[in-house]
């Protein structure tokens, strides 16, 4: 499973929903290879992206929101899983892309990568909906978890486990932290505009 073909797929279904990712593989699939949508890219701090979506989330009750979510950041913050199951937003899904490293660092192993069960983890901390798409699933499969993801009741959490791909990291962005914020906010609030007004 390349994370290209996750990033298709959450496009495909996910088309009226304001998107999160992470910083490094997760978001340079989503802006390689995903949609429209209004989309925050992660950045520093590592581990950040979980509580940033929740917030968001809170903040817009009335938006859909999807997190794509790498493993290695998940990994820097196991603690947000409490805190949005807690919470307990009804508008806030999770894609964690997984494959057991730290790409864009250069590739080394998460700790306990292999051994751990972040679905499980999820369950255990609170999540009502949690599933696991395994490396070798067909495009079908994949389609029909993230439809279901979709569909279930939030807060909810898909793992997909991807291939090991090379994803260096390519230098800052052309933003800076708060340039890309405004450019966010001002995407989502054209979209919001098209949204209310039946163009979409």
């Amino acid at each position: 499973m390349k994370r290209a073909e996750v990033a298709r797929a959450v496009a495909a279904a996910a088309t009226e929903h304001v998107v999160i990712t992470s910083l490094g593989s997760a978001g340079r699939a989503w802006r390689e290879h995903g949609g429209t949508n209004p989309t925050f890219y992660g950045s520093d701090p590592m581990g950040a992206a979980p509580t940033f979506a929740l917030g968001a989330a809170l903040a817009r009750p009335d938006r859909e929101f999807v997190l794509l979510e790498g493993d290695g950041d998940l990994t820097m913050g196991l603690g947000s899983l409490l805190t949005l199951a807690g919470a307990a937003p009804g508008n806030l899904r999770v894609v964690v892309f997984e494959n057991g490293r730290y790409e864009t660092g250069g590739g080394q192993p998460l700790s306990a990568a292999g051994l751990a069960d972040i679905a499980a983890l999820a369950a255990a901390a609170g999540w009502g909906w949690t599933r696991t798409v395994e490396r070798d699933a067909t495009a079908e499969d994949l389609a029909a978890a993230v439809t279901a993801l979709l569909a279930a009741r939030a807060p909810a959490l898909l793992v997909v486990r991807v291939d090991v791909e090379p994803s260096p990291y390519g230098g800052p962005g052309p933003h800076s932290g708060g340039e890309a914020r405004a450019v966010f906010q001002q995407r989502f609030q054209a979209w919001d505009h098209m949204i209310e007004n039946g163009n979409r």
